[in-house]
């Protein structure tokens, strides 16, 4: 097999290829489940949806997110690869996820329709310094009793610099998953990455 069956994840064509793709949705559909733990709902099917975000009003910018889906109950789901730092990313990943929760609501929806959004950031750099936990997952809840009440956003940040296992310590799918992001393993185009554990 060829190096150039290999693709390095960081790189932005190679992210979408393998994350992004109709012949690759099994990888998403592995990679959501394990990293955002959601073994009691699991995702099952995956429709991707366009990742270009177009404004409503002509003056406003034009953005373009990485991969955005839905799962079979309509629940959203934005995946966005942060390479470089940049100053405010948390608002950005925030701006993104509120723009794709309203972009659902269309003339024939009612807000009582809308769905939740996920935002899972897979970040080279730093995001949170005084946390050492390499994933966080972060929620709206009540101040007072803790409550989830606010259910319809959830972050989830995966800080690849925080990430040091070596081979033989990794302990669960999670620090697999990084392991292979933070480019100790190659990723294969036409083999779903949980084949390689």
């Amino acid at each position: 097999m060829g190096l150039e069956r290999f693709l390095n994840p960081k790189n932005d064509l190679a992210f979408k290829r393998i994350f992004g793709t109709e012949k690759n949705q099994d990888i998403l559909i592995h990679f959501l489940n394990d990293i955002l733990k959601l073994s009691k709902s699991p995702i099952q099917t995956i429709r991707f949806l366009p990742t270009v975000q177009i404004p409503e009003v002509a003056v406003q910018k034009m953005s373009a997110i990485d991969v955005l889906c839905e799962d079979q109950s309509a629940k959203r789901f934005i995946v966005e690869k942060q390479v470089e730092s940049e100053p405010g990313f948390e608002k950005h990943a925030q701006y993104y996820a509120a723009k794709a929760y309203v972009e659902q609501r269309g003339k024939e929806h009612d807000y009582a329709d809308l769905k939740s959004i996920t935002f899972l950031a897979i970040t080279s750099h730093t995001l949170f310094p005084n946390k050492d936990a390499y994933l966080s997952q972060h929620q709206m809840l009540d101040i007072e009793t803790h409550e989830h009440d606010l259910v319809e956003f959830n972050f989830s940040f995966l800080e690849l610099s925080k990430f040091k296992k070596k081979k033989h310590e990794l302990s669960n799918l999670i620090d697999k998953w990084d392991y292979i992001k933070v480019d100790n393993l190659p990723v294969l185009l036409d083999v779903p990455v949980i084949f390689l554990f």
